[in-house]
């Protein structure tokens, strides 16, 4: 029998402020994606909600914290550990003025098209270029 592996759920936050983003790079020697730049996002915990878990772990990994948002997103991949399924949330800084730990940064949009992200993230990068996030 062929069952099909759940997918694991990804929460991202897509942090904008000012006109920037808040955009990262992963370590070289990460299992998936390394070397490529990404939005501070994990696993969904067991009983948690998609929008608690992306806050938590823009936290976890920037210093950042935010106020989550609407879904700008869902994509499927594959990563190291079997299919999974992103969740890209939009996202605002509860304080401005707090800096990002590295290696995290605010990039300014038109600048994303300097990036190396996931394909994951294309369409993403595509609504935060052409605006069309503001919705």
């Amino acid at each position: 029998m062929n069952q099909k592996c759940p997918a694991t759920v990804i929460a991202v936050a897509v942090v904008l402020s000012a006109g920037s983003v808040l955009v990262g790079r992963r370590r070289d020697d990460a299992a998936d994606a390394p070397g490529r730049d990404e939005f501070p996002g994990g696993k969904v915990e067991a009983g948690e909600a998609v929008e608690l878990a992306a806050a938590r772990e823009c936290f976890e990994e920037s210093g950042i914290n935010v106020s989550v948002g609407p879904r700008l997103h869902v994509a499927q991949a594959t990563s190291s550990g079997g299919p999974i399924e992103i969740h890209f949330h939009r996202a605002a800084p509860v304080d401005a003025n707090v800096s990002p730990q590295p290696p995290f940064i605010w990039l300014k949009i038109e600048n994303l098209t300097r990036c190396r992200f996931p394909p994951a993230n294309a369409e993403v990068v595509r609504l935060l270029l052409t605006g069309e996030h503001a919705g």
